[in-house]
């Protein structure tokens, strides 16, 4: 599903380089050109916003491993998911009240209480989830690399980390991504809010101390990550895992539509390698 107006300019990863005032050069969507759209507007950027499952790691099997680990708990592995879709974008303000609504919904469906569904979330579900990171996952390429050179002085890049899950800071760790203070986390208990809610995107660069536009929101789904970084005014990189359940965006080897309509911020996409040899090119 398409969740963006028809003017956003969608660029790939291997579209060319912008003219001097920023617009679109005839060649801007040659494959051949040496210097990218989506490298010069990195090197511009003052913050990045990486979404976690799906983008810090490839989460593909993760269902299954949960509920292999414990094929008793498969129903309400599958109603855990059905209210999370639920919960879509919805914001409650405080994480108490996020949490309230949302154990409340999962107790209807599977008959049981509030404080039952919210032992079971966070004393069993999350840490098998742990667990199982720690076991079967690795983080991506690179990234290891990419967070360790964040620790230079010289590096002024701010960079979080925002999930819709919890326990952020162990998930991380069970990947063999050590925590830092140079890497700022963020779940659902820091804003009761779930994407595409724009107002955690906000809240994390009022954090950074930049505007929107300065930032980089770096994610696997266009409906969430992609419509949050749109909504609160940020780049967008969507991350093409090939996945069929994500819309896989259109290269633009042709030139879009010259009306003007829309945001001027462009949405880049394309493979994971080649995103983060332009990151650690970055901070190198």
């Amino acid at each position: 599903m398409k969740t963006f107006p028809s003017g956003i300019h969608w660029v790939n990863l291997a579209a060319a380089s912008v003219t001097a005032d920023g617009s679109f050069g005839e060649d801007a969507y040659s494959q051949d050109q040496p210097v990218t759209v989506c490298e010069k507007m990195i090197r511009n950027v003052k913050g990045i916003i990486f979404d976690f499952d799906g983008t810090i790691y490839d989460h593909a099997g993760i269902a299954f491993h949960l509920i292999m680990a414990n094929p008793a708990d498969t129903l309400r592995v599958w109603q855990e998911r059905l209210v999370r879709a639920r919960f879509f974008g919805r914001d409650f303000l405080t994480s108490a009240n996020y949490y309230r609504a949302f154990f409340t919904e999962l107790a209807k469906l599977g008959r049981s209480t509030p404080q039952r569904r919210r032992d079971w979330y966070f004393n069993r579900f999350m840490p098998r989830m742990i667990r199982i990171l720690e076991k079967h996952f690795n983080p991506r390429r690179g990234l290891v690399d990419f967070f360790q050179k964040l620790e230079k002085p010289e590096n002024k890049l701010k960079v979080a980390v925002y999930s819709d899950y919890p326990y952020l800071k162990e998930r991380m760790e069970a990947l063999g991504v050590p925590a830092s203070e140079r890497i700022k986390l963020f779940d659902p208990e820091s804003f009761g809010a779930q994407k595409p809610a724009a107002r955690p995107f906000l809240e994390i660069a009022k954090s950074f101390n930049l505007k929107p536009e300065e930032i980089l929101v770096i994610g696997d789904r266009e409906d969430t990550d992609g419509l949050g970084a749109y909504n609160a005014g940020m780049h967008f990189f969507c991350l093409e895992t090939g996945r069929k359940r994500y819309y896989r965006l259109d290269p633009y080897r042709r030139k879009p539509n010259e009306e003007k309509q829309g945001p001027t911020l462009l949405m880049y996409a394309g493979p994971w390698d080649g995103l983060i040899n332009i990151l650690l090119r970055r901070v190198k």
